[in-house]
């Protein structure tokens, strides 16, 4: 876990300095394995971190003694302390999910500008943090095919904000055409009344069915990066018509 991460999602900045260092030493616990702490060492995280540094004994003193003890001193070594086991015990309880996080992806927006896109819906935003992720670790084969899937996701939605999405229906009228019968639908409709970047979807749908069908194909970071403007410029598009840039 990054350090900026676990103060933001323990509300670090807001608790009293006693509270910080419990906090602190439990994030160094929690990466190094170790199980004691100097005081220098408890200093240096508080720098780290952006707080000033501490009195380290009148620190020491505060967690070792009182209302707020949660630290022994180490046997042997004056300037070392450790944590009381219980309170160890209660510090894993209220936090020890942070490490266990199955549902945040760190993205930055190296293929799709987050600020820009993200906010409108939560499947949305999920495929878009997926793509940038997938992109900035170099698994671009991924990347390729969670793109196509948005670019497709984003033409329904058009469609179902226009009311026309009856036009894409399968044979059943329960489903949707797959997307070559969309974009070739959506190439010249003029209730969706596309702009030069249709000339563009062919090439976005081969990208991401050759990553995902393909058997010796693999994707580049050159395959990604050779439409990603255009990608850009397409998804403006589609969110007009789909109604999710207000």
């Amino acid at each position: 876990m990054k350090i900026l991460d676990f103060i933001e999602k323990t509300e670090l900045t807001q608790k009293n300095e006693g509270e910080k260092a419990k906090l602190l030493c439990y994030f160094h616990y929690r990466e190094t394995d170790e199980t004691s702490f100097s005081m220098s060492l408890v200093s240096d995280l508080f720098i780290q971190c952006g707080f000033n540094a501490p009195n380290s004994s009148r620190l020491k003193s505060k967690l070792t003694n009182g209302k707020e003890k949660a630290f022994v001193n180490s046997k042997g070594k004056a300037t070392t302390i450790e944590f009381i086991p219980a309170i160890l015990q209660s510090i894993e309880k209220n936090y020890g999910l942070l490490w266990q996080d199955n549902i945040t992806i760190e993205s930055s927006g190296e293929i799709i500008d987050e600020q820009k896109f993200i906010g409108k819906r939560k499947y949305i935003d999920q495929l878009i943090r997926q793509i940038n992720h997938s992109y900035a670790h170099n698994c671009y084969d991924a990347a390729a095919v969670l793109m196509r899937r948005l670019f497709e996701v984003l033409l329904v939605l058009s469609y179902q904000n226009l009311g026309i999405d009856n036009e894409i229906k399968d044979a059943s009228g329960n489903g949707y055409l797959m997307l070559e019968g969309i974009v070739n639908n959506a190439k010249n409709n003029q209730t969706l009344k596309l702009s030069r970047i249709k000339k563009e979807f062919d090439t976005f749908r081969m990208v991401g069915n050759f990553s995902a069908h393909n058997i010796t194909y693999t994707a580049g970071k050159k395959d990604i990066d050779d439409i990603k403007l255009n990608y850009r410029v397409m998804l403006e598009e589609l969110y007009s018509k789909a109604g999710l840039m207000t």
